[in-house]
């Protein structure tokens, strides 16, 4: 189980100014979140740049999430819905450029009207259709994400159909355990530990964070009321070979902040360890 975190947690700020931060706190993978200012994944040249600067660092881009500035492949406009498609693979095409792995995407975002969300539904699975084949073709893995309550894919039960229906080994499931641990405080699912069993054979990859069952709050693991104990357990039960990428909020000074990751990974890993 290595350790890796998202660059979510300084978006605010040019990726490449943190390099040596990462070195520093030993952290090997990283998963880059597509943001004007902070990663631009449209500028080949820039790509190129930041492919060497991550072997200068010993840092691997594992995967990439997709863009967030208006993307959603479950819109009902099609035009809307074709550009966001057209979005994501232009995320892959970048992912490729820094030898990743694997691109990280949400079924859809905020649905108004609960009365056309099997119609967004539908508009989810008809883009991954159209991006899972692109995606084999480079030879990507997809990991669809479970979402916050409201959204399409808000239910691992949900994320589990879709990704059932493709049978695609490119096609599996990205574990959110702070979104897991909102809805399923909301809706009575299962918690976090125990969604783990439900998607065992799917799980490609993990963004890890904590809250208190109510608000996407990202905090550390311990700063909120997931199981992590019991979590860890489950997930060495499973066997899983991915990474454990931290996905937080940035609350202080980045350095601090890395350094309680890297303090936090290193209980959690002994637990892993230990039989």
């Amino acid at each position: 189980m290595e350790l890796g975190l998202s660059s979510f947690l300084f978006e605010d700020c040019k990726l490449e100014s943190k390099l040596p931060l990462l070195k520093e706190a030993g952290i090997k993978y990283i998963e880059v979140k597509p943001k004007e200012g902070h990663f631009d994944f449209q500028d080949p040249k820039y790509l190129d740049e930041m492919a060497k600067e991550f072997k200068k660092y010993g840092i691997k881009a594992k995967s990439m999430h997709m863009p967030t500035n208006g993307v959603d492949i479950s819109l009902i406009e099609e035009y809307d819905r074709v550009w966001s498609i057209r979005e994501v693979e232009k995320t892959v095409l970048a992912l490729l450029r820094l030898e990743g792995e694997i691109i990280v995407i949400h079924p859809g975002s905020k649905i108004e009207d609960e009365k056309i969300r099997k119609k967004r539904r539908e508009k989810s699975e008809q883009s991954l259709e159209e991006i899972l084949e692109f995606c084999e073709h480079w030879g990507i893995k997809i990991a669809l994400e479970n979402t916050l309550p409201g959204k399409t894919g808000d239910s691992i039960l949900e994320i589990l159909e879709i990704v059932r229906k493709f049978n695609s080994k490119n096609l599996g499931v990205c574990l959110d355990t702070g979104h897991c641990h909102i809805t399923s405080s909301l809706y009575g699912h299962n918690d976090v530990p125990a969604c783990l069993n439900d998607i065992n054979n799917y799980l490609y990859h993990l963004h890890i964070h904590d809250n208190f069952g109510k608000s996407d709050d990202h905090y550390l693991p311990f700063e909120g009321s997931i199981d992590w104990e019991r979590f860890v357990k489950n997930l060495k039960e499973i066997d899983y070979k991915g990474v454990f990428m931290f996905e937080l909020r940035n609350r202080g000074n980045t350095a601090e902040m890395l350094q309680r990751v890297k303090d936090i990974y290193l209980k959690l890993y002994r637990w892993d360890r230990n039989d």
